[in-house]
């Protein structure tokens, strides 16, 4: 019994040692450019953890909104000049985001557990 104990005990500090805990939350800076109609650069899919601080700059050709589906965040979005769009990802799940007035998907974001 003693020496099961000793086992159970060890390998819980070998887990807590060797990273098993989560990781802290980190900021997470994503930068956007659409032109005409299309997004030209920055990714697709915005990879974060839950927890993470998150800054998405979106520039655009046009007047216009980004709206993040599932946080209901919006930013108004004035023509070549980047907007920005701050939270903390809270939510897990995948959820798309878009220029709202031109009905545009541009991508989506996935928020993983910590």
């Amino acid at each position: 019994m003693f020496a099961a104990s000793m086992v159970l005990a060890t390998l819980g500090a070998m887990c807590r040692a060797g990273g098993a805990e989560p990781a802290s939350p980190s900021s997470q800076e994503f930068d956007i450019v659409v032109q005409h109609g299309k997004r030209i650069s920055g990714p697709a899919v915005l990879k974060v953890q839950q927890g993470d601080d998150v800054v998405l700059q979106v520039t655009t050709d046009t007047a216009d909104e980004l709206h993040l589906h599932g946080y209901n965040l919006l930013v108004k979005l004035v023509p070549n000049r980047a907007g920005t769009l701050h939270f903390t990802a809270k939510l897990t799940g995948r959820f798309t985001y878009e220029l709202h007035k031109s009905d545009l998907e541009l991508g989506a974001l996935e928020v993983y557990p910590r």
